[in-house]
């Protein structure tokens, strides 16, 4: 049977080799531009997911760079996040004094911006809006997915404005006008973490870089001469279907829309989305806003921004400050129409996304495989469509080559040698078991072969 177990051996070399990775013939390789290495990592943050892909990674990237980026992001948390007690803005919310707080200049640097982007909007994003998204089951307290009492609503609108806020740089501090002011950077703080993972991967000289937080993202550089390609989704259906494909290098998109965060109450939805001027959940027709900017920061307030004031307002307000947006409508017969502004007017002829690329925003992860290059390789082609015929043939090979040593271990009456506690032990009379072959026994390995060279040379059969 030897000659039996050497042929299937070699039967099964033949048959897998060809089958690994190293043995794939030169043609069959990814194109030079993209045969550099790209480093990958995620995990949960705000609420959400980020992403983070490093393509040819530079050598003075340091070996914890993941832990790093999640360090920055935890403190991100620790400065802005609603959800902990401790952190800068829970800290603020709950201090009734109206003397300057200190805070972090990445605070400072976020608020600031946020006060920007309500003066440039007539107030269409406002950061004090937290009470109402509270009163409307959107904050971190209890949900009750029922809508507030007009009342409730009139009274909380006096305590919304960000003309009642201020900020300065140095020293870093934020100050209210009233004692019961609260703030809520959960509209911008997502821009602002995936921007501060780009400017940390820059530190390390990585200069091409795609950094995603929940849908808003950033890129820098390119891939080995080509851009990132990015998707917004397309809204009111299942999964993450990319409405239109766009080629970025250097610049970040955040999309806000109302179709993955809401409740429905009484046969009416309700938006996350609060209109800080009327204290109510945006009600017209738009279905979600994305806009470009150079950083991620400015990109995700004014998403919120332009969706807040509406189709009819929102391309205006775009232009009027220089923005690249794509406005989504509703028709009254459920069919969308979009309105686009700045670069985004010119249609995309590729719809080839990044992997979890797609600018879903509204506090929900982009999904693993957002559309087109999705599970593909360098190559372009399917990972899974690539392997399942090598996996096939070699499941066949497998297959064959135990039935023919099992037809060996029938007809010869031989055991199968292999390793120590595996196929190759059988019983040796005493209610223990031999062991025919070890590539490292151990002291009892040792005793039973030297019980099984004693029982051999007694006259007994061979292991």
């Amino acid at each position: 049977m030897p000659g039996l177990r050497r042929c299937v051996l070699t039967v099964m070399i033949a048959l897998f080799l060809p089958a690994l990775p190293f043995a794939e013939p030169a043609s069959a390789q990814a194109p030079s531009e993209t045969a550099a290495p790209i480093l990958e990592t995620r995990g949960p943050t705000m609420g959400t997911v980020y992403m983070v892909k490093i393509f040819n990674p530079p050598p003075g990237l340091p070996e914890d760079w993941r832990e790093q980026i999640d360090r920055e992001l935890r403190q991100v948390n620790d400065q802005m996040s609603t959800y902990l007690e401790d952190s800068e803005i829970s800290r603020f919310n709950r201090s009734e004094s109206t003397e300057w707080f200190e805070v972090s200049a990445a605070t400072a640097l976020v608020v600031g911006k946020a006060l920007e982007i309500h003066q440039a909007s007539g107030g269409a994003f406002d950061i004090t809006v937290a009470p109402l998204v509270n009163a409307w089951s959107f904050g971190p307290g209890k949900r009750s997915l029922a809508p507030p009492e007009p009342e409730r609503i009139r009274e909380l609108l006096d305590r919304v404005g960000s003309a009642q806020l201020e900020v300065r740089e140095q020293p870093p501090a934020i100050r209210k006008a009233r004692g019961d002011l609260t703030i809520d950077l959960s509209a911008i703080a997502k821009g602002h973490g995936v921007d501060r993972v780009v400017e940390r991967l820059g530190t390390w000289g990585a200069d091409n870089v795609f950094v995603e937080i929940g849908g808003d993202l950033r890129v820098r550089g390119d891939k080995g001469g080509r851009p990132w390609m990015v998707g917004i989704q397309q809204p009111d259906v299942a999964g993450d279907v990319v409405a239109r494909a766009i080629p970025l290098r250097d610049l970040a998109i955040a999309t806000s829309g109302d179709y993955r965060n809401f409740f429905e109450h009484e046969g009416r939805r309700y938006s996350h989305t609060i209109d800080p001027r009327t204290g109510e959940p945006i009600r017209h027709a738009t279905a979600s806003v994305s806009v470009i900017a150079e950083d991620c920061m400015t990109a995700d307030g004014w998403a919120t921004a332009i969706n807040v004031l509406g189709p009819d307002e929102a391309l205006e307000v775009a232009e009027r400050n220089g923005l690249d947006a794509l406005v989504m409508v509703r028709g009254e017969d459920g069919s969308l129409a979009a309105v686009t502004s700045g670069s985004l007017l010119v249609p995309d002829d590729n719809p080839t996304v990044e992997p979890s690329a797609v600018a879903a925003g509204l506090g929900v992860g982009a999904g693993e495989a957002a559309a087109g290059e999705a599970g593909r390789d360098a190559g372009g082609s399917t990972a899974v469509g690539r392997w399942f015929p090598v996996v096939l043939v070699t499941a066949f090979a497998f297959a064959a080559a135990l039935g023919a040593m099992a037809i060996g271990v029938i007809f010869g009456r031989r055991s199968i040698s292999g390793s120590c506690g595996g196929l190759a032990n059988r019983p040796d009379g005493e209610g223990g078991s031999r062991c025919s072959l070890c590539s490292q026994p151990d002291e009892a390995c040792s005793r039973l072969r030297e019980a099984a060279a004693n029982a051999s040379s007694s006259g007994s059969e061979g292991v």
